[in-house]
């Protein structure tokens, strides 16, 4: 019964995923500007991609990202340089609680392994 509720839950997670993509490929603008633009072309030469109407914090990243930060990739300055410590913090909880969930499951694990050893002898 387990195993078919599990297996009938990732089927509804995977469904779920699956009609999220395709709402996002076929609803949503293909950018966040909704201009299309061609992310290839704007790797290969950003400097053609018009930033004349960039305000705040868009500003400092578009225009000031290579001198501030010396990171080539926006993405990358934004997230290991401004706000490296919070990613920093954030990657230590993931990993300690996936470390916590690796030491009670394997706990239990251990501890139905030894019930079976006693039923067996």
């Amino acid at each position: 019964m387990k195993k078919t509720l599990m297996l009938i839950s990732l089927l509804v997670i995977l469904g779920c995923g699956i009609a999220a993509v395709r709402h996002a490929y076929y609803f949503d603008e293909v950018t966040y500007d909704g201009s299309d633009t061609n992310v290839v072309a704007l790797y290969n030469d950003p400097s053609s991609y018009d930033v004349s109407d960039a305000e705040g914090v868009a500003d400092v990243i578009v225009d000031e990202n290579l001198e501030r930060t010396m990171a080539a990739n926006n993405v990358a300055a934004v997230v290991f340089d401004f706000r490296g410590y919070d990613t920093l913090g954030e990657s230590f909880i993931l990993l300690t609680a996936i470390a916590g969930s690796f030491v009670i499951l394997s706990r239990s694990h251990a501890k139905k392994k030894e019930g079976k050893e006693d039923a067996a002898a």
